[in-house]
């Protein structure tokens, strides 16, 4: 079982890895894309333990950060801000704006 999570976690790091800078993807998005949960893609962001992965560019169905803690709300947040993604007076990313497609990668 254990491999089989650290497998399902690989997957999912290596599709956030093709998120383009200033681009978004939803936890949603990705789990289709790898074929489990948004939980699940939540669940392998928050146990990252190395700086390769663009993490910050995972965020809610509603385009908006999930974190709870807001210390890491703020340096996401400030993270895709330095990308040039827009944030609404809601704290909402306009998906059609900055939303990730799926197929272009940031190789």
């Amino acid at each position: 079982m254990k491999r089989q999570k650290e497998s399902l976690y690989e997957k999912i790091y290596n599709v956030v890895r093709k998120i383009p800078f200033g681009k978004v993807a939803s936890y949603g998005q990705i789990a289709v894309i790898v074929g489990c949960s948004p939980r699940m893609v939540g669940f392998a962001l928050a146990s990252l333990k190395s700086g390769n992965v663009p993490w910050h560019r995972v965020v809610n169905s509603k385009g908006k950060i999930s974190l709870r803690d807001s210390e890491w709300r703020i340096i996401q947040r400030q993270m895709l801000e330095a990308e040039g993604v827009k944030f609404n007076e809601k704290g909402k990313i306009n998906f059609s704006e900055f939303g990730w497609n799926g197929t272009e990668s940031s190789d």
